[in-house]
């Protein structure tokens, strides 16, 4: 007699248990990947706030700066009522002003009209301990980011 064609419970239930088993040996993997591409985004945005901060401030001539509630751990431009905040588990970490080490409530980043800046460096920090650094330049007010 002939066997029908198709698989057995039993060789379903082995197939099912490997899948699962390389499902949890993979999924510590995915979390920190999506940690780590949120830690890079939020550094790329402060650095784009400093970007737009500068460009603004040669546009209309006159002085613009990027606020930091080191309190609430947002940030934003002057005279905007929108402030951003960072996805979990990421959050602002240290403001470095010139001539300022630890800086409470509010701190401002200054951009100017001629195009430079005050020097600055702001740490954005995930939960698992990856740090980036985004720096102002003062003589450019360019905002580079990296560790």
């Amino acid at each position: 007699m002939r066997r029908p064609a198709g698989f057995t419970l039993v060789e379903l239930m082995v197939v099912l248990l490997i899948l699962s088993a390389v499902a949890a040996l993979a999924a510590p993997s995915f979390s920190r990947t999506i940690h780590s591409a949120r830690l890079r985004a939020s550094a790329s945005d402060v650095r784009a706030a400093f970007a737009r901060a500068r460009s603004l401030a040669v546009a209309g001539g006159r002085e613009r700066a990027v606020v930091f509630d080191l309190e609430k751990g947002e940030y934003g431009l002057d005279n905007d009522a929108v402030r951003r905040g960072f996805p979990e588990p990421v959050r602002l970490g240290v403001v470095r002003l010139p001539g300022e080490e630890n800086v409470r409530g509010d701190a401002r980043v200054r951009f100017y009209p001629d195009g430079t800046a005050e020097g600055a460096e702001v740490s954005v920090d995930s939960g698992d301990g990856g740090t980036i650094r985004v720096k102002v330049d003062p003589l450019t007010g360019i905002a580079e980011a990296g560790t």
